[in-house]
C-alpha cells in the first residue's frame, strides 16, 4: 500500500491532466480538435515528417520489424546501428560513437565510465560543471557523487575561478569539465573555445552535451563546436536523435575509439537497456543525409528564427539575445505564464509555460521554438497572438502597444512564403 502522506504530497504536486495530442502536420499540432501552430517542439529542421525520413523508417519496419526485442550485446548489432554511429562520430568530429536509449542515459553512461575508470587506475575524479547544465548531467554526476573527490559548479564568464579550481587539483586527478553546448532554457551557447583552451592547459577532459546544437548551429549544422571553430577538439560529445535529427528518441556518446569500446562492454545503460529501435535509427540516418546534401532546411530555420526574434523584440517583450531558434519570453510569475500560454492556445498557438521547478522562482517563461516546418505566415500569426495575449495582461510596453502595426507580416516577410 502506498502511504497516505506520499499520496497526499503527490496529489498536491500534480499539475493537471496532460495535454493529449490528436495528430498534426508539419509545424502544427492538433489538440481538442483544434489546429495549433506548434511552438513547443524541438523539430528544428522540420524533419520529423519529412518524406525521406518517414520512408526510411517505414522501410526499416518492413525489413526488421519494430525492434530487436533485446539489448545489442545479447541480440547483436544491426548494420544500420553501426552506420549511424559512424556518421554521428564523423558529424561530431570524433573517432567513434555509441548509441543509447536516450541522451539522458548517454550522459549517465559517461559519468559511470569516468568514475569506474578513475577508480581502476587509482585516480581521484574532480568534476567542474556549469551551473545551468541540463538535469540529465546533474543527475549523472549525482549518481557518482560518492566517488568524486571534488565537485564544483562554475558560472559562465568566470574563467579565472574555473582555472584556479582546475589548478588546485592534484596532478594525478582525472579532471572533467562538463557543459551544455546550447543551454535549453535560453538558447545561449557555452564558450567552448575557452573551455577547450582551459582543458588543454590543465590536462582536463571536456564533455559537451550538444543536444540543442547538433543540426542547428554551425555553418553546416555540426553543432556548437563547429560554430566556435573547435570541431574535433571536444573529448566527449553527447547528443540526441529526438530533436533536429528526426525528432524520435535515442541518444549517443561520440568520443575516442578506446572509450567507445569500453562503453560497449562496461556501460550498464548500454549492456542492460535496449538501444533505439531500427526504424528510429533509419530515420536518423535519413535526417543526416538531408542535412548533408540539402542546405534548405537549415537556411529556412535561420530565416524563421530571425523573423521570430525580431518580432519578439519589436513587441518589447523580455527575452535573451542570440541566434538560436529557442526564443524565451520571460514572464516572471508562474500563474501569469500559465495564463498567457492558455490565451495563446485560444488564439491558435501551442506554447508551453515553463515554471518552477523547471526554471528558478520568478523566472517563468514561454519557450518559443522556431522550426523550418513553420511558414512565414505561421510566425506572423504567432507574433500577433503573442501581442494580443500579452496586451490582455498589460505586459507590453506602451510604446510597443501603440506602434504595433496591424499588418505585421509586412515587417517580417522574407519573400519565400514557406
Amino acid at each position: 500500500m502506498i502511504p497516505r502522506a506520499l499520496r497526499q504530497l503527490a496529489g498536491d504536486s500534480a499539475s493537471g491532466a496532460p495535454v493529449v495530442v490528436e495528430g498534426g502536420s508539419p509545424g502544427h499540432v492538433r489538440v481538442e480538435s483544434t489546429d495549433l501552430i506548434n511552438m513547443a517542439s524541438n523539430d528544428y529542421l522540420g524533419l520529423a515528417r519529412h518524406p525521406r525520413v518517414v520512408a526510411a523508417a517505414g522501410d526499416a519496419i518492413r525489413r526488421w520489424g519494430l525492434g530487436t526485442a533485446s539489448t545489442r550485446p545479447l541480440s547483436g548489432t544491426t548494420g544500420l546501428h553501426r552506420r549511424l554511429e559512424q556518421r554521428l562520430a564523423d558529424w561530431s568530429g570524433t573517432d567513434d560513437a555509441v548509441l543509447f536509449g536516450s541522451c539522458w542515459t548517454a550522459n549517465a553512461a559517461v559519468f559511470e565510465m569516468l568514475a569506474e575508470l578513475s577508480n581502476r587506475v587509482g585516480a581521484t575524479l574532480a568534476v567542474f560543471s556549469d551551473q545551468l547544465n541540463h538535469a540529465s548531467i546533474i543527475d549523472a554526476i549525482r549518481a557518482q557523487r560518492a566517488t568524486l573527490s571534488h565537485l564544483s559548479r562554475y558560472e559562465r564568464g568566470s574563467e579565472a575561478s574555473l582555472r584556479d579550481g582546475l589548478a588546485g587539483q592534484p596532478a594525478t586527478a582525472v579532471k572533467v569539465i562538463v557543459t551544455d553546448g546550447v543551454f535549453s532554457m535560453e538558447g545561449d551557447q557555452a564558450d567552448l573555445a575557452t573551455l577547450v583552451k582551459l582543458a588543454d592547459e590543465h590536462d582536463a577532459l571536456l564533455v559537451v552535451d550538444d543536444s540543442h546544437g547538433l543540426g542547428v548551429v554551425g555553418t553546416t549544422g555540426r553543432g556548437t563546436a563547429e560554430a566556435q571553430g573547435v570541431l574535433c577538439s571536444v573529448d566527449v560529445v553527447t547528443g540526441t536523435l529526438g530533436k533536429a535529427l528526426g525528432g524520435a528518441s535515442g541518444g549517443f556518446v561520440a568520443t575516442t575509439s578506446d572509450l567507445s569500446a569500453w562503453l560497449r562492454t562496461g556501460s550498464r545503460p548500454f549492456v542492460f537497456s535496449n538501444n533505439p529501435s531500427v526504424p528510429v535509427v533509419a530515420g536518423a540516418l535519413a535526417a543526416l543525409d538531408i542535412l548533408s546534401d540539402d542546405s534548405e532546411p537549415l537556411a529556412t530555420l535561420r530565416s524563421r528564427t530571425d523573423q521570430l526574434r525580431r518580432g519578439v523584440a519589436g513587441l518589447g517583450l523580455p527575452s535573451v539575445s542570440g541566434d538560436h531558434p529557442i526564443v524565451p519570453v520571460i514572464i516572471g510569475d508562474d500563474d501569469a505564464a500559465r495564463e498567457v500560454s492558455r490565451s495563446l492556445r485560444r488564439l491558435g498557438v501551442f506554447a508551453t509555460a515553463l515554471t518552477f521547478p523547471i526554471v528558478a522562482r520568478g523566472a517563468a517563461r514561454l519557450r518559443l521554438q522556431a522550426s523550418a516546418a513553420h511558414t512565414v505566415e505561421d510566425i506572423d500569426r504567432v507574433l500577433d497572438a503573442l501581442d494580443r495575449a500579452c496586451a490582455q495582461r498589460g505586459m507590453l510596453p506602451a510604446r510597443a502597444r501603440n506602434s504595433a502595426p496591424a499588418d505585421a507580416s509586412s515587417r517580417f516577410d522574407d519573400g519565400s512564403g514557406s
